[in-house]
């Protein structure tokens, strides 16, 4: 059931970089005639990426394709969401910052609750005393300890419930310069539910967090407001996965979503086969890059590594450039994936990134163990120099 878990969290991930990662606007421009003129342009300015206009557009269509299967009891419109003076101007900051307008993205979601809608006329379910049972058994749930139970329950209550409006506000945390973001939902019986996803919001800092190491809402994740980067947790459910070559392959699959070039650097070290992975490109409408630190016990074949435990993982910094634009700056700090995207209104070709990271080793011999890797890679297109302990990786 943990699996499910982490699937709810995949799909809050994907959800989150739809929703604050689209730019409103894109620049349009006379494209060169000339295909190696217009090839150069790609390679210096990169190119727009999707607009919240076309996210918009997107979202009216599953309203329609919703509206088939209400058989025409029902419009389906939007969800009535509204936001409170610090979350509406934390909204045009972002709009300011990056062209992202996520208000008027997240007003044009579809009215997901028209379905229950009709089968709570039809069936004649009292939504408030259905809601009392479905907490009642995720209560049960929790007290056995299953979390995933619990969740199921939980959703059934609040959809069934059929929220008519959405609220969306922060308040003051006992810190000054800490705002914590909750959301109201007003249900059709005209009863109200507040509840707090997990998103503290630093004024001074700019970084958007959780009360722990599971990033923003839970899913892996913290976002930096001042740099308009998302980057990892060293907690996030992503580390229970390790990483394979599948993943890779599935990734090429979706073109649309991921574009991005990744070089692998194996060695032995300390009676474990080591892997240190490097990717740099596009993220959906991402520039960013990303390090992983990955092991294994001995074996002769096959591609899955496990994640580096905390005893494991070692300093590492990173720099995602395109040419002397620094795009993503993840400071020096204990991981096992240092990682940063960059949400902007500009995508750059892979190619034309620069991925520039440090490793602090343990010793000299697992120092010599990488370079080595570097060294015999059959893409000569990595430099490093040496610092101590300290290696310096170009690419």
């Amino acid at each position: 059931m943990k699996y499910f878990k982490k699937a709810v969290s995949l799909i809050l991930v994907f959800v989150l970089s739809i929703t604050i990662a689209v730019p409103a606007s894109a620049k349009q421009k006379a494209l060169p005639e000339n295909p190696g003129e217009y090839l150069e342009m790609l390679r210096e300015e990169g190119y727009a990426a999707l607009t919240a206009d076309v996210v918009v557009d997107v979202l009216q269509q599953v309203s329609m394709i919703m509206s088939l299967f209400t058989f025409g009891k029902k419009e389906v419109g939007v969800l009535d969401v509204s936001f409170n003076g610090f979350t509406s101007d934390m909204l045009i900051y972002i709009l300011e910052k990056s062209g992202f307008d996520l208000q008027k993205i997240l007003q044009n979601i579809p009215d997901i609750f028209v379905p229950a809608d009709i089968a709570v006329e039809a069936l004649k379910i009292d939504t408030t005393a259905f809601r009392e049972e479905m907490y009642r058994r995720k209560a049960d749930c929790d007290e056995r300890g299953d979390g995933t139970g619990g969740m199921i329950y939980h959703f059934l209550g609040v959809y069934f419930s059929i929220i008519k409006e959405l609220y969306v506000f922060a308040e003051k945390t006992d810190n000054k310069d800490v705002y914590e973001l909750f959301v109201r939902f007003i249900y059709k019986d005209g009863t109200s539910e507040t509840i707090a996803p997990g998103i503290l919001i630093n004024v001074k800092t700019g970084e958007c967090t959780n009360k722990d190491d599971s990033g923003m809402l839970g899913i892996g994740f913290n976002f930096s407001l001042s740099e308009m980067v998302l980057y990892a947790t060293v907690e996030c459910w992503m580390r229970d996965f390790g990483f394979c070559l599948l993943y890779d392959v599935a990734a090429t699959l979706m073109p649309l979503i991921y574009r991005y070039n990744t070089r692998r650097f194996k060695f032995d070290y300390d009676g474990l086969q080591w892997m240190v992975q490097v990717w740099k490109g596009n993220y959906f409408v991402a520039n960013g890059g990303e390090v992983g630190l990955y092991c294994r016990e001995p074996r002769p074949y096959g591609s899955y590594y496990d994640c580096a435990e905390n005893d494991k993982m070692l300093p590492m910094e990173m720099q995602v450039c395109h040419g002397d634009k620094v795009l993503v700056n993840r400071p020096l700090k204990e991981h096992w994936w240092v990682n940063g995207f960059n949400l902007s209104g500009t995508m750059y070709l892979p190619e034309t990134i620069t991925l520039k990271f440090s490793m602090i080793m343990p010793d000299k011999e697992m120092l010599d163990a990488f370079c080595e890797a570097i060294d015999n890679h059959p893409q000569k297109d990595v430099t490093y120099t040496v610092d101590g302990l300290k290696v310096n990786v170009v690419w």
